[in-house]
């Protein structure tokens, strides 16, 4: 979800002439495809059985949004553990996108780096028991036989094409989860430096192929 609202601000923005940013569009829209996949894998496990998780998770969503784009300054999966990064906090991140952009990317950064660790302790914890359940279709369909090219856009900091998980059982999906937001953590520290030093952020692809010069900050201009 905070990327879906980054990328409504950043269409507001080019709407207005403000800013030109396809690169940045491009990897958030791969941050919320990937965050949309592990949505799916939660729901494909039971996550959305109870009416209360579908709820709350939908109106949730309503705020989160909001915040997001507007002040740019341990047993069953419930559907709130895996649409928190995407369902959650999107409100409050249009918001903070559209004021201050590195706070945003700053305030998901933290998000993200706690949605790694509590799926770190999860999979730790049942490693046993994991193992022994096979991974749903849509895991295996997204980590083995997905868009790669789409996988490999929002990992920022990595070289392209580093990270093939396997998907052979329940252990291996929620590892390749966690690996999923450790590289979202990277990516949003990156989009942070960007907003406050001016470093530009770049995909794997980009790095490897040639240099994107179109990616202007709000309000800055180029010197000569």
């Amino acid at each position: 979800m905070p990327y879906f609202a980054y990328l409504s601000v950043l269409h507001l923005y080019e709407s207005f002439g403000w800013w030109h940013v396809s690169e940045l569009r491009k990897i958030h829209f791969a941050e919320d495809w990937n965050e949309l996949h592990h949505l799916l894998i939660m729901e494909a496990l039971g996550g959305d059985a109870l009416w209360s998780d579908r709820f709350l998770a939908n109106h949730a969503a309503v705020v989160y949004f909001w915040f997001v784009s507007q002040h740019p300054w341990s047993g069953r999966p419930h559907l709130l553990t895996g649409c928190w990064n995407f369902l959650g906090i999107n409100r409050i991140l249009v918001i903070t996108y559209f004021v201050s952009p590195s706070t945003s990317y700053k305030f998901s950064e933290l998000v993200e780096n706690h949605a790694a660790d509590t799926y770190e302790q999860f999979y730790k914890e049942n490693e046993e028991l994991l193992k022994t359940i096979p991974a749903p279709d849509i895991a295996k369909q997204y980590y083995e036989r997905g868009d790669l090219y789409m996988f490999d856009v929002f990992q920022t900091e990595s070289p392209l094409g580093s990270r093939r998980p396997t998907c052979d059982n329940l252990y291996d999906v929620f590892v390749n989860i966690w690996g999923d937001e450790k590289e979202h953590v990277k990516t949003m520290e990156a989009c942070s430096d960007y907003t406050n030093m001016g470093e530009l952020v770049q995909s794997p692809h980009e790095r490897y192929y040639g240099f994107n010069d179109d990616l202007l900050y709000p309000h800055e201009t180029e010197t000569e």
